[in-house]
């Protein structure tokens, strides 16, 4: 007889088995009895957890983006705000470049995302925050006198959307150095502080 698993674990092999569900047989091909099959619970458990195939994705989505957000919070909480930028976008494509399958599934459900009103309103909101955080550390630095700018909210705008393209840039050129586009994005993000 084998034990139990916890609630928190049964939703972690869910959300692995939905990621690897969804990436295999895309958005359309994947379906939440091969979900729960390859999770090895049944059906009605999968529903018990999760109401459907779009709840599942934003989940999923939600676990993979955790350690975004706390990489957010340890940049914020540098005195030095361009230092916790530079921090920042270093972690940001270290992770997602050293898991390429997760990143996959991040770009997967970005796409799926134009067809649905309900996970559009989760990236909204994902995106509101994620702006939000460059926003304010912008505004932090050129308060500070860390950086001399005059439209900190353009900053941050065109910073979300440059660390998103250089991750589609790197799953189609595996072979870039990581290292190089952290440098490049610091020299065009925090100029002459890079």
């Amino acid at each position: 007889m084998t034990k139990k698993q916890s609630k928190d674990a049964r939703i972690e092999s869910l959300l692995s088995a939905a990621v690897e569900e969804f990436l295999e047989k895309g958005y359309s091909g994947a379906s939440m009895e091969a979900i729960a099959k390859r999770a090895g619970v049944s059906k009605g458990g999968l529903y018990h957890h999760f109401s459907n195939k779009e709840v599942l994705l934003m989940e999923a989505n939600s676990k993979l983006s955790a350690p975004v957000m706390e990489m957010a919070l340890r940049a914020g909480s540098n005195p030095v705000v361009l230092d916790g930028l530079k921090q920042y976008i270093r972690d940001y494509i270290s992770y997602w470049t050293s898991r390429r399958k997760e990143l996959s599934f991040f770009f997967l459900s970005m796409s799926k995302a134009i067809e649905s009103s309900v996970l559009m309103e989760y990236y909204k909101e994902y995106i509101i925050q994620s702006t939000g955080f460059f926003v304010e550390m912008f505004e932090r630095a050129a308060a500070s006198g860390e950086i001399n700018i005059s439209d900190p909210e353009a900053y941050g705008i065109t910073l979300m959307g440059a660390l998103d393209g250089v991750l589609s840039y790197v799953i189609i050129n595996p072979q870039e150095d990581v290292e190089l586009l952290c440098q490049r994005l610091e020299k065009v993000w925090i100029g002459g502080n890079a």
